[in-house]
């Protein structure tokens, strides 16, 4: 990333143009624009966080791995948290062997996801759950609050919340290895990361955005410390702030697990 370089930057021509239009328009109708590379981003105006997520994820590029590039042959990747799918699309490209699965509960991101996947012609490449990723299934209540809504145990009155469908992750996984796997739920990194049946997975490579909460004051040293006792090398990502921040994390299948991982 060149250090004035903007999402607009990436547009092809006329889609910059029409691009500029639509931002001075400011509450323009959502539309699609075609990156140089190809890829085709479905963005909603402000107040939708579309354009930063699409900024960070394209011009910032936030889920380039840290350190040596896994192999180009990567099958299958698991996104938690998919949001509006422009991590899928991502994806989708830079590992065009891989298949996708996603989990993202959010009605509205929904709609978005399943269109920004029809628009890259991946839809038949991503196993989409429609609900949220909990270590049980069921019923929960999610607040209505753009890309950091999450998962709460009870309203407190001063948030609007929704009632969504939740699937038990772990059973929703499925056999299968996985290469990546991908972690962005507003502090629900908490339950499956702690969940017993988590330290049974193999996965090589996690990327994770860590966040503060009421339980986990110390989200940051919790989620290294968890992941460190799962044999994981852990890195930071390319943001943090004191509160959230991205982690990622480097496993070496063939050596054992640490005798005190639980």
């Amino acid at each position: 990333m060149t250090p004035m370089q903007r999402l607009r930057d990436l547009f092809q021509p006329l889609d910059r143009l029409k691009y500029l239009a639509w931002k001075k328009a400011r509450l323009g109708a959502p539309t699609v624009f075609r990156l140089r590379t190809g890829e085709r981003l479905f963005l909603r105006a402000e107040p939708a966080a579309d354009v930063a997520t699409a900024f960070e994820i394209f011009v910032a590029e936030v889920y380039r791995q840290v350190g040596p590039e896994p192999d180009p042959s990567v099958r299958r990747i698991v996104d938690v948290g998919a949001n509006v799918g422009m991590s899928l699309v991502y994806w989708a490209r830079r590992y065009p062997n891989a298949r996708l699965v996603a989990f993202e509960p959010h009605p509205v991101h929904l709609a978005s996801l399943r269109r920004n996947l029809e628009e890259n012609g991946i839809s038949d490449r991503v196993e989409l759950h429609a609900a949220a990723a909990c270590a049980h299934a069921g019923t929960v209540q999610l607040t209505d609050d753009e890309v950091c809504s999450s998962v709460v145990s009870e309203p407190n009155g001063r948030t609007r919340t929704r009632s969504i469908e939740a699937v038990d992750f772990f059973a929703a996984l499925g056999p299968g290895p996985i290469d990546l796997m991908k972690m962005d739920i507003e502090g629900g990194e908490y339950e499956l990361l702690g969940d017993a049946r988590f330290t049974a997975l193999r996965i090589p490579l996690l990327v994770l955005e860590w966040h503060n909460t009421t339980e986990h004051p110390d989200g940051r040293k919790w989620c290294e410390d968890r992941l460190s006792s799962l044999g994981y090398t852990v890195v930071p990502g390319k943001w943090s702030s004191d509160d959230v921040g991205q982690l990622w994390g480097f496993r070496d299948l063939d050596r054992s697990l640490p005798t005190a991982a639980t």
